[in-house]
């Protein structure tokens, strides 16, 4: 076999080929890849002792950090406009359930994109898909429901679609079928307008997942139950946004419903989040999106008590325009009392957990060979140094998508 690629010298390797606390580092490591997958990993030393055939391209990493590429399970990175107005509101007392009353947050951007053509969804997306990947990122999830009618979402996952062709990270469409009731339909009116004609029409384009917004001045539980209910029947995959600002019982309805993942938790009862334990329910923490909306954080240390895996997510949306993983783990770290190493599986083994993937997240044999060479000697530096631009070359599947030396 003759290698596509091989990385040598690597100061420390992470594998997150295990649970162990010590994430599979291995010191001076390297690895080898193949047609996009890893086929090898092991230390310097013994890649020189074996009798591997040339590969094609050899990365030296000098002594550098290298972690699998991170995975964000939770974007909302495809919207027009911004609104940063709106942190000013806040900054002055405004809640965002009251910003949202009055026209604002969700509403302002769903006027926005209606406005906007494909094209121009696609040439601001790419800006954010572009500091994401310059920060390590490979894999993002990436939601609509700034779209409220069939025609509004379909152009959201052409762009999506637009997007995935032009190469670089890899995108995940989710379908956030219910986001924010429009104001001309009461809400049983618009969940029956979602689930008999939005789901089955938009289903054809593929999405991966369902998702939708339980919450008070929202959706209820038992709309979002419908929806979801209505999802699965048609194939797709479930997520819940849940007890974002309050205790609307959602964690224990992605239990019963058998959700991939629930997001937010930042009110939900331990009780809930048992269920969610019980289930395999990844729980997919937000700490970026307490700092902007000034709500409670989740509590990290209940959630990983209960039994759940906890992966992290930049909730990157006009509402928390983060595109930095690295200050996200600042926050889980420093606003949590999450560890750097359980900041860091938050990133990368636990978040593909959270899109229902074993193949990225991790570097194994088998594994896509998607990974990030940093510019420092140790992964505590993660959480620890920020603010700066310490990603020195991207990959995905084996192919440099960034590097500072371009």
């Amino acid at each position: 076999m003759k290698p596509d690629l091989a990385l040598v010298n690597a100061g420390e390797l992470l594998t997150l080929d295990s649970e162990s606390p010590s994430l599979g580092i291995v010191e001076d490591g390297a690895l080898l890849a193949k047609d996009g997958s890893v086929v090898w990993v092991g230390t310097t030393r013994e890649f020189r002792r074996k009798s591997f055939l040339k590969a094609r391209k050899t990365i030296d990493a000098s002594g550098r950090l290298v972690t699998p590429g991170f995975v964000d399970p939770h974007s909302h990175v495809v919207f027009a406009g911004s609104r940063e107005d709106e942190l000013e509101r806040k900054i002055q007392g405004e809640d965002y359930m009251n910003i949202l009353k009055e026209g604002g947050g969700i509403a302002r951007t769903i006027r926005e994109t209606a406005k906007s053509s494909v094209s121009r969804l696609v040439k601001e997306t790419r800006g954010r898909l572009r500091q994401l990947v310059s920060n390590g990122v490979t894999t993002i999830e990436v939601k609509t429901g700034y779209g409220q009618e069939v025609a509004g979402e379909a152009k959201m996952l052409r762009a999506v679609k637009v997007l995935s062709r032009l190469g670089g990270p890899e995108l995940v469409p989710t379908l956030l079928g219910l986001h924010a009731k429009p104001s001309d339909l009461s809400g049983s009116e618009y969940v029956a307008y979602v689930i008999q004609r939005m789901l089955p029409e938009l289903t054809k384009m593929k999405p991966v997942f369902s998702d939708c917004f339980l919450e008070e001045g929202a959706f209820t539980r038992d709309e979002c139950s419908r929806y979801l209910r209505a999802s699965k029947a048609l194939g797709l995959k479930m997520k819940i946004h849940a007890d974002e600002f309050a205790d609307s019982k959602g964690a224990s309805l992605a239990a019963e419903l058998g959700c991939i993942s629930a997001d937010h938790l930042g009110h939900s009862e331990e009780s809930g989040i048992r269920e969610m334990a019980r289930r395999g329910v990844v729980a997919v923490l937000l700490p970026g999106t307490s700092l902007f909306s000034g709500i409670p954080y989740a509590d990290a240390k209940m959630i990983s008590s209960a039994g759940c895996k906890i992966a992290l997510g930049t909730d990157l949306s006009p509402n928390s325009w983060i595109e930095s993983p690295q200050f996200v783990m600042a926050l889980a770290c420093n606003a949590m009392k999450m560890t750097p190493a359980e900041a860091l599986r938050g990133f990368t083994v636990n978040a593909a957990l959270a899109l229902g993937r074993g193949d990225i997240g991790r570097l194994a044999p088998g594994t896509k060979a998607d990974f990030v060479i940093h510019d420092m000697e140790s992964y505590r530096f993660l959480p620890y140094r920020i603010g700066g631009k310490y990603v020195h070359s991207v990959f995905k599947e084996g192919v440099e998508i960034y590097s500072t030396e371009e």
